[in-house]
Parts: structure tokens; C-alpha cells; sequence
């Protein structure tokens, strides 16, 4: 239950609508006391005339009467009865729906700025199932959790104060079960918790096989493998549906041991009634007002149990939601500090001191002790083998990671205190690991610059060689590329990439192994357009590839983590150093 304190805040921003919600539950539940009331009267009416007076045909007539008069007002409480209830559910429940918008995006937002290791060490099916099944299950607390269990509160203390101005005696012998009930769902509810917790965390396993296996569906297939996916799938579905009936097992025994203890109670106030009629304590009519007390008792005693389980999976829901919720590896975009804003334009210097950086504690470092300066309104190239650190290098300058050791200064202002928000808006980032959205080709290039104009679009489009394939698809930039840019090749998505971080115009533009699919000559046309419109842009640039990096006015060559040697591009193959050999490596490939 302390998991669910978190949504206090979202209660206290509904405070006015639950209290009319919880005045509509007290009224509705007045309406529903009346009836019985008027049930018992009309016994003893009845009772009484036909004592009184035996085949008296004006008695008769003054009993149809009373009886008709007692019909309409139960038929009128009922009618109130009802829009009250129309009205509390539409309160309480409304309110639920809007407290679960407020926490999907209060999720969502979490995500957006928890740190890239993050989302390194968490699956994307579990994320989705935490901000799609846990929320609905946290609704369900605060929709008809709340609902029955206030309805059950007042309608309990209405009818206890009803019965007990009636009899104390026979009030505290009809609830002398009640307590075993109280106690039932205590022991049980700890149970419940348990093995709702575990069923949520296998369906976090099945989403993520599913989301992975539709992802991947071109991969399952070209490796011939569904039937191994299919195996998978119904191996976590059995277990899910295995560890769900052995919840509803433990669920199932609360209802009938809350009919058993109900009908225990009924019998107890007939039995009892009776004793006290005879002794003329109380009527025959107040009998049958406490059993329709019973009777109108019974659906909220039951829901004790279903509210108990409801309770128990928002806990366990909201558990796996606050350990996102409270989660501190922020990005570096997030921060609660006072964060720097240059004053003036961004001259884009850049200057690493002493920088190591290594992605786990337990691993080796990934950069080491780098020391270099990077001069603004340049080209300047990154190049090494695999595993060098050069996509650790674009990686810090985007911001993505922070360094382990030493610190990055951006025109002099250190990265640990600068305004990321601010200072990304001058940057374009294209990783070697392309992402589009299911989207058209206009969209996706639209989200670097949603300002952009028509003419804007087509010219980027032309300058990075795409615009011909692009005219050639039947709705040309309207055209839909399925999920992930599917039906493009590598060196389209490569271009698209590059037009939606070109159209930005950044400051800043890092491009890491960005052209690594495309063909020389079309490498050459885009290289070309670039050192001549950004040139008073900082460009910065990885590749395995060293055509590329001819247009660079400065290269650093990495080895291991280190920076092993720096100049231009003819003179370290002069030095006939690490760069030398790469060189004649490639050539000889």
C-alpha cells in the first residue's frame, strides 16, 4: 500500500470533484436506506389492520391506499436512488480516466528524460507495459476501487445506525461475522499481492517477445525461424495463464466464504428476530428490515474481496511504475540545477580535457585521457578500427553520455552545467544506427525543422541525392516507409537521415559513419554541399571509410581509446602512422 501514496498528488488535484462524488455516494445510499424502511412499515401496517380489523371492507380499502402510498415512494427513492448513482459514476470514474492521463504522461515524460543507459538496461516491452497494463490497473484502484469501497463505508455506517436504533442486540449479533471476514482478506491479501506482482512481470516478458518478434519479423523469416518464436511465445503464454489461475484460485475463495458468512448473518437475524418478536422487543416488520439490510449488504461485503484484489494489483502495478518513477539517471538534458546559457551566438569550440569514459562500472574504459582542442567553423574527422571509441566520441558531443573522468567545455562553458535544452537545438546528430518513423518521407524529414517550406524540403532533398528516388515513388514525399524505413535500402535511409538533420541548419552537426551506404561519388556530391553552406558550422565526423574524411581540415586518429595521432589528411599519411595503416589497409581490401 505505501506504493500507492505516490498518487496522493493526483488526488489532491481532484479534490473538489471526488468530494461531490462522494456527496452523490452518501445520497444515493440515503435513497437506498428509505426503501427498507418503508418495506418494514408496510409489514406491520398490514399486520396490524389485519388484527384489527378482519373482513372489514373500509379497512380494506384504507390498507389499499397505504399500500399504494408506500409503492409510489419506493418507486420515487429508487428513481433518486439511480440519478444519484448515474451522477457518482460519472464523477468518481471521470476522474479516474483523467488521473490516469495525468500519470501516462507524467510516465512518459520520465522516459523522455531518463539517460540512454537506461534504456540500455531496460527492455521496450516492459516500458510499454508499464505505461499501458500497470496504469490500467492503477485506474482500477482509483475508478471502482474507490467508488465501491467509499459506497461500502457509507452504506455500512447508514444501516449500522439504522439497526442499532432499532436493536443494539440483534445489530451486534447480525455483524459478529464481519470480523472473520476482516480477517480472511488480511491473510489473503499479502498472497494476492505476491502473485500479482509475479503475473505482471510475465507479461512484461510476453510483451517484450511480441514487440520484439514484430520488429524482428523480417529476421524471424529470413532465418527460417517462426516456429522457435512461435515455441517461445506459447511457452510465456502458458506460464502467464498458469501464474493467473493460480491468482484466481486464491480470488475465487473469497466469495464463497462471503456468502456463507452473509447467509450466516441472515439466518442469525431470523432466528433472533423471531426470539425478539415474541418477547415484543421489536416488530416483524423491523425483522424484515434488517434482512433486505442484509440483503443490500451483501454486494458490498462481496466486493470486499474483488476491491481487495483490485487494490493489490495497483499496488504491485504502481511498484513496477515508481521503480521508473523514481529512477535518477536522468540525461543530462535534466537537471535540477542552474544551468548555463551562452549569452552570445555559439561559436562551437570545443575542447576535451582529460576525458575517460566507460559505459558500466565493471567495464573497460571506452575513451582514455583524451586531451584535444576542436576549432569552430571546421570539418574535423574521427577515424579508427572497430571498437576505437569513435561513436563514444559523437555520442559525448551530443550529449547523450556524460564522461567518467575530465569534462568537455562548449565555448568555455563546462558540459556538466550547460543548457542542454538550449545548446541541442544548435546540434544535428546522425548515428551509424538510423531510426525513422512509420511515417512518409516528409514527416521524417519534417521532424528536424517542422517549419520547414515545400521548396526547403525539396532542395535539402536534392543536395543530399535523394530527391530523383524520391520522385520515382508513386506519392513521392507523401509515400509511407513502414516501420523503421523497411521499404528503403541503407543508403536511403542514410539520405533521409541526412536531410532531416541538414533542413535544421545546426550549429553543430555530427555525423557518425553517416554515409557509410551510399557510393563515393554520391559521397563527394553530399560532402561538398556541405563544406560549402555549413561552413560556418563546426562538422564533425567518424567514418571507416577515409575517402570521406579528405574534406576534413583536421583528424584525429584513435587507437584503444586513445588519441594516437592528429593533423590533416596528406600529412599523417606522410608521418606513415596509425592512419598510414589503415589507409594502405583499406586500399589493399
Amino acid at each position: 500500500m505505501q506504493e500507492l501514496k505516490h498518487l496522493n498528488k493526483y488526488f489532491i488535484k481532484y479534490k473538489y470533484k471526488l468530494f461531490i462524488g462522494f456527496v452523490f455516494i452518501i445520497l444515493a445510499n440515503v435513497f437506498a436506506l428509505f426503501p427498507a424502511n418503508l418495506i418494514g412499515k408496510s409489514f406491520d401496517v398490514i399486520i396490524n389492520e389485519i388484527n384489527i380489523t378482519k373482513n372489514d371492507l373500509n379497512s380494506t380499502n384504507n390498507l389499499n391506499q397505504l399500500l399504494f402510498k408506500y409503492s409510489i415512494l419506493l418507486v420515487i427513492c429508487a428513481l433518486i436512488k439511480g440519478l444519484f448513482m448515474f451522477f457518482m459514476r460519472q464523477t468518481i470514474i471521470v476522474v479516474s480516466r483523467n488521473i490516469e492521463f495525468d500519470l501516462k504522461n507524467d510516465i512518459y515524460f520520465k522516459y523522455q528524460q531518463l539517460s540512454t543507459s537506461f534504456y540500455n538496461k531496460n527492455n521496450t516491452g516492459d516500458l510499454i507495459n508499464r505505461i499501458t497494463e500497470d496504469v490500467s490497473k492503477v485506474r482500477m484502484y482509483l475508478g471502482p476501487g474507490v467508488m465501491y469501497s467509499a459506497n461500502l463505508v457509507t452504506l455500512i455506517i447508514l444501516i449500522l445506525c439504522r439497526m442499532i436504533s432499532v436493536s443494539p442486540l440483534l445489530t451486534f449479533i447480525i455483524i459478529f461475522p464481519l470480523p472473520i471476514l476482516s480477517f480472511l482478506i488480511f491473510k489473503v491479501s499479502k498472497n494476492i499481492n505476491l502473485k500479482s506482482n509475479i503475473a505482471q512481470q510475465r507479461l512484461s516478458s510476453l510483451t517484450n517477445l511480441v514487440q520484439q518478434s514484430f520488429s524482428g519479423i523480417r529476421l524471424v523469416k529470413s532465418f527460417v525461424n517462426e516456429s522457435k518464436i512461435t515455441n517461445m511465445f506459447s511457452s510465456l503464454s502458458e506460464n502467464y495463464m498458469s501464474d493467473n489461475i493460480k491468482l484466481s484460485k486464491v480470488n475465487s475463495t473469497f466469495f464463497p466464504l462471503v456468502l456463507l458468512l452473509v447467509g450466516a448473518s441472515v439466518i442469525l437475524t431470523v432466528y433472533t428476530g423471531g426470539i425478539l418478536v415474541i418477547q415484543q422487543k421489536i416488530t416483524i416488520g423491523n425483522v424484515a428490515e434488517f434482512i433486505i439490510y442484509i440483503n443490500m449488504l451483501t454486494w458490498p461485503v462481496t466486493s470486499v474481496g474483488w476491491v481487495t484484489e483490485v487494490v493489490q494489483r495497483a499496488s504491485a502495478s504502481q511498484k513496477r511504475i515508481n521503480i521508473f518513477l523514481h529512477n535518477n539517471d536522468y540525461s543530462v538534458f535534466h537537471s535540477t540545477k542552474d544551468l548555463t546559457k551562452p549569452k552570445n551566438k555559439i561559436n562551437t569550440n570545443i575542447e576535451f580535457k582529460n576525458i575517460s569514459f566507460k559505459y558500466d562500472e565493471n567495464e573497460l574504459y571506452a575513451l582514455k585521457s583524451i586531451n584535444l582542442v576542436v576549432q569552430a567553423n571546421q570539418i574535423v574527422g574521427f577515424v579508427g578500427g572497430v571498437g576505437s571509441g569513435k561513436s563514444t566520441i559523437m555520442k559525448l558531443l551530443s550529449g547523450m553520455i556524460q564522461t567518467s573522468k575530465g569534462d568537455l567545455f562548449y565555448d568555455g562553458y563546462s558540459s556538466k552545467v550547460l543548457n542542454w535544452s538550449f545548446f541541442r537545438s544548435n546540434i544535428s546528430y546522425v548515428s551509424q544506427d538510423i531510426f525513422l518513423f512509420s511515417d512518409t518521407i516528409r514527416n521524417n524529414i519534417l521532424f528536424g525543422n517542422n517549419l520547414a517550406t515545400e521548396d526547403e524540403i525539396i532542395n535539402i532533398c536534392k543536395h543530399v541525392c535523394i530527391l530523383d528516388e524520391i520522385k520515382s515513388f508513386k506519392n513521392g514525399l507523401d509515400t509511407y516507409i513502414g516501420e523503421g524505413g523497411v521499404t528503403l535500402s541503407g543508403g536511403q535511409k542514410q539520405r533521409i537521415a541526412l536531410a532531416r538533420a541538414l533542413i535544421k541548419k545546426p550549429k553543430i552537426l555530427l555525423l557518425d559513419d553517416a554515409l557509410s551506404n551510399v557510393d563515393i561519388n554520391t559521397e563527394r556530391n553530399i560532402m561538398k554541399y556541405i563544406e560549402q553552406v555549413f561552413d560556418s558550422s563546426l562538422v564533425i565526423i567518424t567514418s571507416n571509410r577515409l575517402s570521406v574524411l579528405e574534406f576534413c581540415h583536421h583528424i584525429h586518429v584513435l587507437n584503444k581509446g586513445f588519441v594516437v595521432e592528429s593533423g590533416r589528411y596528406f600529412q599523417l599519411l606522410k608521418n606513415k602512422g596509425e592512419f598510414y595503416n589503415i589507409f594502405f589497409k583499406q586500399l589493399d581490401a
